[in-house]
């Protein structure tokens, strides 16, 4: 299913992604060098290869089969990709500091992130950190440097922790209304989709692609890696959460899948990894999620006629679970619930990328259900994620210890990680 170009294996520590969510990336096929760009953008959407073995192995093979089996053809078994080799030995040694790999925080506050990395969460060897200007992540809000500065802190602070991999520096940049970084969005998501339903697709889909192809650029010049701005959330009603906060694409399922595909293909093609959201579809829920449990109206019946569709072949390299109840669930939102993330996004659209929950520290639709954070981050794994965003890094000790726990006590659940570092090679 993915068909993004995979980095040598030999770059897996240079790229700096850092043992389990290393290797998720690198398997799902991003891109992610130092400098956040692709290397060939002409073959990103390409298919992962492995190397043949050497012509003098060949040959040598070949003469020594023809000798004793000549009767009957023979083939050959291709050499294991080092890669995979290598992630498997990292998954299997995990320790509760690595399990730390899983998490991704923000909260950062102020200039220093190395002492607020090392000292205040404890670690800097995360799979991820999410930087925000509202959380004050550098002081100077609107200056690029100095977010770019704050950036080099992050991928600092790992070196001097001694980290064998950098974590994902993430962030939300969505089209005009909800961006925390300082760069200038394009249009508004409406623009492109009532052109879109106006007739104008072909226009509207070159001039989206150029406008965020621009976008993704700026992004990768201040060291983002992961962007959380592809809402692929198909309004059901006005009244709804996300119909109200003006974010999608609109009513339309086939112009939402259309630009949202548009919008993850131009993020791509510059080395940015963009992430769809929320799954199953936030914009039929008419609750705030943020604010108390959300539930998505019409329920699995509905998603199928609408929000299914953005997700269906999607070539996006990262889906975010929301807070969303639906009906096959009546006990967990999307996020924790097997149901909806393993029953719906990976069996029944047989997504093979990494996901990763919306925020588990903050969000009433998350925090009503279960009260420990730790519990939050064990229930969304169990359920099928990839990652889990913490937006206080005050629950950071709770949740890596949770984790660290039930990867000891429990061999199915210690599965998980392995299952996640080898996702993407379908």
């Amino acid at each position: 299913m993915m068909r993004f170009a995979m980095e040598n294996s030999t770059r897996l520590r240079a790229v700096g992604l850092g043992l389990l969510i290393a290797a998720i990336i690198v398997a799902v096929g991003i891109a992610l060098a130092a400098g956040g760009e692709a290397d060939d953008t002409d073959s990103t959407f390409a298919a992962p290869t492995t190397a043949p073995p050497t012509s003098s192995s060949s040959s040598s093979s070949s003469t020594s089969t023809s000798t004793t089996t000549s009767e009957r053809p023979t083939t050959t078994t291709p050499p294991p990709d080092p890669t995979l080799v290598q992630l498997d030995t990292l998954v299997a040694d995990m320790t509760a500091q690595e399990v730390a790999q899983l998490l991704v925080v923000t909260g950062l506050t102020g200039s220093d992130a190395v002492t607020r990395l090392s000292e205040t969460v404890g670690t800097s060897c995360l799979g991820g950190v999410f930087v925000t200007e509202s959380n004050n992540n550098w002081p100077d809000v609107g200056d690029p440097g100095a977010a770019a500065a704050f950036i080099d802190q992050i991928r600092e602070s790992a070196r001097i922790d001694g980290c064998p991999g950098l974590p994902l520096v993430m962030t939300d940049a969505e089209l005009g209304r909800v961006v925390r970084v300082p760069v200038a969005s394009p249009d508004p998501s409406s623009s492109y989709s009532q052109r879109f339903d106006a007739g104008e697709q072909t226009q509207a889909l070159a001039d989206l692609g150029a406008d965020v192809t621009a976008y993704a650029t700026s992004l990768r010049n201040l060291g983002i890696d992961v962007n959380f701005g592809a809402v692929a959330d198909v309004d059901t009603s006005p009244d709804t959460f996300m119909a109200r906060s003006g974010r999608t694409f609109g009513a339309v399922p086939v112009t939402v899948a259309a630009l949202s595909g548009a919008f993850v293909d131009a993020h791509c093609a510059v080395g940015i990894a963009a992430t769809l959201k929320h799954f199953p579809n936030q914009a039929a829920t008419p609750e705030d999620p943020h604010e108390e449990r959300s539930t998505a109206v019409g329920g699995v019946n509905l998603w199928r006629e609408t929000g299914r569709l953005p997700y269906v072949d999607t070539r996006a390299p990262v889906v975010m679970t929301g807070h969303i109840f639906m009906d096959i669930d009546p006990l967990m939102p999307a996020s924790m619930s097997f149901a909806i993330t393993t029953g719906l996004l990976r069996e029944d659209l047989g997504y093979d990328g990494v996901v990763i929950t919306d925020d588990l520290s903050t969000m009433r639709g998350a925090i009503d259900v279960i009260d420990d954070a730790g519990g939050r981050a064990v229930a969304a794994i169990r359920a099928g994620a990839d990652l889990v965003l913490f937006v206080s890094d005050s629950d950071t000790g709770t949740v890596i210890n949770a984790l660290a726990a039930e990867i000891e006590g429990d061999a199915d659940f210690a599965a998980r990680p392995r299952e996640s570092a080898r996702r993407g090679r379908a």
